[in-house]
């Protein structure tokens, strides 16, 4: 049964409702945002009025602390319906009751006008008609606790029983804290509102006036709604799905928020281009995934990522055609990484979509700052391998391996496209690591194809890595998603590349660190503050903190140094030692440094402390405590690592 059915079904329920007796209140009910209400209004109410003699209502009961301001609320949403006749609203009765009056005879008849707006709800109810009148009341969830649920039971009772009117509840069942009470007592029926999500995009974009931006959102809805099925192999991620995507604000929020990118990505007339197109999907899946999980409580913010920022993609981005049992698809452990690992899972690896992170559309989701248009350009065409216009063509064939399928190709086509790609491996042109690994998957699972044994492909690839390598700046980012993917991997031939990867980023390091030991010992010699200032969180080189360094400055740059410190910078100092050997968890991997922190003490020493200055005074007091603390604990892991 399709969505659309299930949408006529509610329906033709709440129509049978009507025309059944009945001793109980109907419940529709569905999750927060997916458009109840909206559906009752627009579609139910009309059918109801063309179709029977009824008169539906509707009135909210959301944070209502008084039964009788519920009775209130219906006799006056009752009256602005029958007012339409007679030009009457319920402004209007607040404002001069007895002119209503003249308008409503019979009221004058049985009720003091003057103290109808604060009288019981039982008073208020006997001038209500009897037989054809639907009361709904909408956010019951959401009702004050200073209603007593018995009392508000017995108003439906009532209402059901004694004044003849159906009654139609609406409430997010599983947030009703009552829900037994209202089973047991009230409640005669439920019905389930399941929301048909094409229509509510419909209803969304139907909303926006002509534009390019709305004919775009209309040529691309079979895209915009294969990203909101919620279709996963793990039930629990399927169900928060279906209720992330059938809520209505949610949607409204991420296509709302798309918008602005949209704009600058297409504001000089190239929306038709296929790099365009590809660049507008990518964007639109960041936008909806962070727009649900930004709106979350207790969820991402602008200043916690929960490292999104840090990932990339992977290599178990992609769907392959593999058993899923053997993929280790769900994220169990809880870690630093878990977060970020299972948004992946859930919005992207179903789709199998590549993830990249788009920093400054997330500010604007999480804080609504400004795109800057200028690093907004910059940082698309480095995401997508852009140069001077164009796609990177290795990259253009990887991307079509992956996201449109390997099996959209020809026969001769695909054989072609397969021999590009080891020459494309083999010459080092792909610009990222992940690629690399993503290429040589494919490689190895069609080797026969292009008529290459296994172990020459595995043979050519490391050889286009080693060109790479050394021309790319390495962190230690890179590394720890290394480690992540080779946890998942099960061919010996990706796990032997993978090794071969991590043993050429071990030499360019040693390389890599000898230079910048002689550029930070010259710092170090010359400007302790700008020395200091390398190793900050703000500082924008992004190299591993658990490499060691300063073990390979010079003794005789040290004493020297050390003469020339002014308190300012020794304080600084200190300040460092505690950030990089006591405040963190890798100060294991740093005990080579131990020669450094001694070097240190030893030129104080030289240098001497007997001359009253302030300089000496700090070096006494805050430094050289520091140092002793933070050789005991290089001195500690020395030992264990010892045992």
């Amino acid at each position: 049964m399709g969505k659309e059915d299930v949408l006529d079904n509610i329906n033709q329920a709440i129509l049978n409702h009507l025309k059944m007796k009945t001793t109980g209140a109907l419940l529709l009910t569905g999750a927060w945002g997916s458009g109840k209400t909206h559906h009752l209004k627009n579609r139910v109410f009309p059918l109801i009025e063309t179709t029977t003699e009824f008169i539906p209502i509707i009135v909210s009961l959301y944070g209502e602390t008084d039964k009788n301001n519920i009775a209130q609320k219906v006799i006056f949403e009752y009256f602005d319906k029958k007012g339409k006749d007679v030009h009457l609203s319920t402004g209007t009765i607040a404002k001069n009751i007895k002119n209503f009056s003249e308008a409503v005879p019979f009221l004058k008849k049985y009720v003091d006008l003057d103290k109808l707006i604060v009288g019981a709800g039982d008073n208020i109810f006997r001038f209500l008609p009897h037989g054809n009148l639907l009361i709904c009341f909408d956010d019951l969830e959401r009702m004050s606790e200073k209603i007593d649920i018995n009392d508000f039971l017995g108003i439906v009772s009532d209402l059901v029983e004694n004044k003849g009117c159906k009654v139609l509840l609406i409430a997010n069942e599983s947030e009703m804290k009552h829900g037994i009470t209202f089973k047991e007592k009230t409640i005669e029926k439920t019905i389930h509102f399941i929301p048909k999500i094409s229509s509510i995009f419909d209803s969304i974009i139907s909303s926006y006036a002509s534009s390019p931006f709305k004919d775009y959102l209309t040529s691309n809805k079979d895209f915009i709604i294969l990203t909101l099925n919620p279709k996963t192999d793990d039930k629990d991620d399927q169900n928060e799905l279906s209720k992330s995507f059938s809520n209505i604000r949610s949607l409204k929020f991420s296509i709302e928020h798309f918008k602005y990118p949209y704009l600058l990505l297409t504001k000089d007339g190239k929306e038709d281009s296929d790099l365009i197109n590809q660049q507008l999907k990518s964007l639109w899946l960041f936008t909806l995934s962070i727009s649900i999980e930004f709106r979350k409580p207790n969820n991402i913010s602008f200043t916690d990522k929960k490292k999104l920022d840090e990932q990339a993609t992977s290599f178990l981005d992609m769907d392959f055609g593999l058993d899923k049992t053997e993929k280790k698809d769900i994220i169990v452990e809880e870690n630093l990484w878990s977060y970020s690992e299972n948004f992946k899972r859930i919005y992207y690896n179903r789709l199998s979509e590549k993830f990249i992170f788009f920093p400054v559309v997330y500010d604007l989701i999480t804080s609504g700052q400004e795109i800057p248009n200028e690093e907004f350009l910059i940082h698309l065409d480095e995401s997508f391998n852009i140069k001077e216009g164009q796609i990177n063509p290795a990259h253009q064939i990887l991307n079509t391996f992956l996201h449109s399928g390997y099996w959209s190709y020809t026969d001769e086509d695909f054989r072609v496209a397969l021999n590009d790609l080891l020459k494309y491996c083999e010459s080092g042109k792909f610009e990222d690591i992940i690629s690399y690994i993503n290429a040589c998957f494919y490689l190895l699972t069609f080797y026969e194809i292009i008529d290459v044994q296994k172990d020459d492909i595995i043979i050519k690839v490391e050889k286009g890595l080693d060109i790479f390598l050394p021309q790319t700046k390495l962190n230690y980012l890179i590394k720890s998603q290394l480690e992540i993917v080779q946890e998942d991997l099960n061919d010996p031939l990706l796990q032997k590349l993978i090794l071969h990867i991590q043993q050429k980023i071990v030499k360019i390091e040693i390389y890599n660190a000898l230079i910048e030991a002689e550029e930070l010992e010259k710092l170090f010699a010359n400007d302790l503050q700008l020395f200091i200032k390398e190793f900050l969180p703000a500082n924008t080189n992004v190299r591993s903190p658990s490499t060691p360094l300063f073990h390979q400055f010079k003794k005789k740059t040290i004493d020297e140094s050390v003469k020339k410190w002014q308190p300012k910078e020794i304080m600084d100092l200190a300040s460092f030692l505690s950030i990089r050997y006591l405040e963190t968890s890798y100060s294991d991997r740093l005990t080579k440094e131990l020669i450094f922190l001694e070097n240190i003490e030893s030129a104080i020493t030289i240098k001497g402390l007997t001359e009253k200055t302030l300089s000496n005074d700090v070096l006494k007091k805050n430094l050289l405590p520091r140092i002793t603390k933070c050789k005991s604990i290089l001195q500690s892991h020395i030992s264990k690592n010892s045992k």
